[in-house]
């Protein structure tokens, strides 16, 4: 299924850029050219969906109280991070696993807060919670870089961000 969804994708994108870009653009084949590559973008979808859900291993955040621990359980990695030395020789990878395998979980599930307590719930803990994420980002490219003092004023600053969005998490 995945190959055919593939497929209907590329010839739906491939017919409606074909059909756009003739002179007059035809817009019979045009319009059937973009229905075919959103069914196609639909089907792979659900179908990646389907391969990465659902699994023994699967550690996804499935409802608010998950997302609140998750989100404690970051705030409490961004802080060890930050408390280790500035020559730590692996922190770069240590932060990207939080990235990975603690930041990320927490982005996918913050529907689950939208849902229950509405937009201006969720901007309280998403606002910080994104300038968070930013120094994240601003502290892996500073170790990149090669300068583990930035690295750690961003982690710090990181952990402010995480420790206000938890704030902010509605009672």
């Amino acid at each position: 299924m995945k190959a055919a969804s593939w497929i209907l994708f590329i010839l739906g994108t491939l017919l409606a850029t074909a059909a756009g870009a003739h002179d007059p653009p035809m817009w019979g084949p045009f319009g059937g050219g973009i229905a075919m590559a959103v069914v196609g973008a639909m089907v792979l979808r659900r179908e990646l969906a389907r391969a990465t859900g659902g699994g023994e291993d699967d550690d996804s955040i499935s409802d608010l109280p998950g997302l609140k621990t998750a989100l404690t359980d970051l705030t409490g990695h961004i802080a060890g991070l930050a408390a280790l030395p500035q020559g730590q020789p692996d922190l770069r990878e240590k932060l990207e696993g939080v990235l990975l395998d603690r930041l990320l979980p927490v982005v996918e599930a913050r529907t689950f807060l939208q849902n229950a307590h509405g937009v201006e719930a969720y901007a309280r803990v998403f606002t910080p919670l994104a300038s968070g994420e930013r120094c994240l980002n601003r502290a892996w490219s500073a170790l990149a870089d090669g300068n583990p003092a930035e690295a750690h004023i961003q982690l710090g600053r990181a952990r402010g961000h995480m420790e206000v969005a938890l704030k902010g998490w509605p009672s």
